[in-house]
């Protein structure tokens, strides 16, 4: 299967996002936030942040694609270091360690190849059904999004 992965060149995310430190030390957030409020494996007492960098496993940067970004860290946040933000960079790290949900790679992979995040044939088929006339792949915007792609530091590998 081909997968999309970002180059990041920082090993580690504290240089991309200095207030993380702050993060760390505070866990206002975690009583805000709806995921250590119904995942019971996290709990109240640390960040979310924290008790994922802490866990002993890698597969835990994979729980940090329940962040919906609502914000809700942000808003309560009394150092003003941002989470969400915080929560972008370990996205970032998860997709470049191939840790992240699979679905985020095809939907990756088909954004660059269709232009759309749906399937064209599949939509196409379903237009069909409602008697509506075929729609056809942009080349020009699969075009620009791979030069964005590759100006991003997305690169196609391999992974089994």
């Amino acid at each position: 299967m081909k997968v999309l992965r970002v180059k990041y060149e920082k090993n580690e995310i504290t240089k991309k996002n200095k207030a993380i430190e702050v993060c760390f030390k505070c866990s206002t957030c975690s009583k805000f936030c709806p995921i250590t409020q119904h995942v019971k494996k996290y709990n109240l007492e640390d960040s979310f942040i924290t008790q994922l960098f802490e866990a002993e496993k890698p597969e835990a940067l994979n729980d940090v694609w329940m962040c919906c970004a609502c914000e809700k860290c942000v808003i309560t946040c009394p150092q003003d270091a941002n989470p969400t933000e915080v929560f972008t960079n370990l996205k970032e790290k998860s997709y470049q360690e191939g840790l992240a949900p699979s679905i985020v790679y095809r939907l990756v992979e088909q954004l660059l190849q269709e232009s759309t995040v749906y399937s064209i044939k599949f939509a196409n088929m379903t237009r069909k059904r409602a008697g509506l006339k075929e729609v056809k792949k942009n080349e020009k915007a699969v075009k620009e999004l791979n030069v964005l792609a590759e100006k991003a530091g997305l690169e196609r590998k391999e992974v089994n």
